[in-house]
């Protein structure tokens, strides 16, 4: 306010020629900058010290500000070391069809099998054989191989070859396999060609071995003709010639023929041909076998083909009906 008074009256002086008689001459004046005050703020703490007297300045408040506001120093970690794998180790694959997987004494299919491993199960591996195909480790206390493809490997590099490969057993050979020799198709022999008169007329119709016990093949035979009701046919001095698996039976002959008497068996009271053969006249000493049996008539003439019929077991009853129809 002060210095706006002075000002103030400078002007007044001059611009009414007061201090001169003559008119003034125009003095040149310099323009006078505005002053414009200015504000700087000050903190709390600094106000709060001006009001009680204690004539600290703006500047001198800042410092103390400053250390009330600096952030407290915290600790860093010390940097740990990374662990370096020291063994390497596999996992049975979970994606086996398997539930278990073969544990074998040695790198091959050949060793014994010691024991299973299941899907999913850790172990350390202490070697491998030559071509990585097998890896050897602990099971139970035994030294166990289990095949590469069946597991996943952690820190492969770590793997060594192993100490005292087991050699694989020698493969027992298989025999090949016998290829059967073909047998020939049996060649149809016509035994009545060339026969004369009736020919052959008697054809085997009807066969059912049975058990009957003793030591003896037992033949009951019936020679009927069934265009006339099964009639028996009795006089005609009908007998059979008997082989069995190609031997021929000695004691089936013309000696002993079909007679007029019959007796009941499976087809009815039509058998008349009768006839027992001792065991030790059979050939193997028994009556099971396959027979080959035909037909002779009273003049010694073959009067049918050559049929077949098989004993097992203990039968030793055949009941045989021949039909000249």
């Amino acid at each position: 306010m002060r210095v706006l008074a002075l000002c103030a009256g400078a002007l007044f002086v001059t611009g009414c020629g007061l201090l001169s008689g003559t008119e003034a001459t125009a003095t040149p004046t310099r323009a006078m900058a505005a002053v414009v005050p200015t504000f700087t703020s000050t903190p709390e703490g600094a106000m709060a010290a001006q009001t009680s007297g204690g004539g600290a300045t703006t500047q001198q408040a800042a410092p103390a500000a400053q250390q009330q506001q600096a952030p407290q120093a915290t600790d860093t970690p010390a940097p740990t070391d990374t662990p370096v794998p020291t063994v390497a180790r596999f996992t049975v694959k979970t994606d086996l069809t398997a539930t278990n997987v073969n544990v074998r004494t040695g790198p091959s299919t050949l060793f014994t099998i010691i024991g299973t491993v299941a899907r999913g199960a850790q172990f350390d591996i202490s070697g491998r054989n030559q071509d990585y195909s097998w890896y050897q480790f602990s099971l139970n206390g035994q030294t166990g191989w289990i095949f590469s493809n069946l597991v996943d490997v952690e820190n492969a590099h770590l793997i060594t070859l192993a100490q005292n490969i087991p050699i694989p057993p020698t493969a027992t050979p298989v025999p090949p396999t016998p290829v059967p020799t073909p047998v020939p198709a049996p060649v149809h022999v016509d035994h009545c060609a060339g026969i004369g008169g009736d020919g052959c007329k008697f054809r085997l119709r009807d066969k059912d071995p049975a058990e009957a016990g003793g030591g003896a093949l037992k033949l009951r035979i019936a020679f009927v003709h069934g265009g006339r009701g099964d009639e028996v046919q009795k006089y005609g001095g009908y007998f059979v010639e008997l082989q069995k698996d190609g031997a021929q039976v000695h004691g089936v002959d013309h000696n002993t023929r079909a007679g007029t008497s019959t007796v009941r068996g499976p087809k009815g009271d039509i058998y008349h041909y009768s006839k027992d053969i001792p065991f030790n006249q059979l050939p193997g000493g028994n009556a099971a076998g396959t027979y080959t049996i035909w037909v002779m008539d009273g003049n010694r003439e073959r009067d049918s083909q050559n049929y077949h019929f098989t004993m097992s077991g203990n039968q030793n009853l055949i009941w045989l009906v021949f039909d000249q129809n």
